[in-house]
């Protein structure tokens, strides 16, 4: 099945009770809320989709950049299964730096030799078709953005989940 990145929208008390669990309890409790919380699965497309973004892996973040902590997050609850957390009032610039990205100048620059070369999650990148791999990484985008806007708008905060 491979990793995957998981993105759920969550109230300031479900958040309070997550960030109070150890690492065991939290994956349980997380997977427990996802079937009854507003989620976002962009299945394989994270490492990918961060590094057409930031030009790095998602396994080496950028601190203080919303296009690096759109994908991984900012707040980090568990670093083996990759837990991070992303308040609503830290949504605003993440938002805004997504809706900027220019869709074909992203596509014009990309490049699945370098995301291969790059070892970016997974290898798939020479393998499959560039533009169905492009079509993917945009879709991820563009749900990323739809939901980041409708956590913003419902007072929600987000739990990012890579595992």
């Amino acid at each position: 099945m491979g990793i995957q990145a998981c993105y759920m929208a969550i109230d300031e008390d479900g958040l309070n009770h997550l960030i109070d669990l150890d690492e065991v309890d939290l994956v349980d409790e997380l997977e427990e809320l996802e079937e009854h919380n507003d989620t976002l699965d962009i299945g394989k497309m994270w490492d990918g989709l961060h590094f057409i973004l930031t030009g790095c892996s998602a396994s080496e973040p950028r601190e203080d950049d919303p296009l690096s902590d759109a994908v991984v997050g900012i707040h980090i609850l568990d670093e083996e299964n990759f837990i991070a957390a992303i308040g609503n009032n830290e949504l605003p610039p993440i938002i805004t730096a997504l809706k900027q990205i220019d869709l074909v100048w992203l596509k014009s620059r990309f490049d699945p030799q370098l995301l291969s070369d790059s070892e970016i999650y997974p290898d798939i990148w020479t393998s499959e078709p560039k533009d169905s791999l492009y079509a993917e990484l945009e879709q991820a985008l563009k749900e990323l953005i739809s939901f980041y806007q409708r956590c913003l708008d419902n007072n929600m905060h987000v739990v990012v989940s890579i595992y």
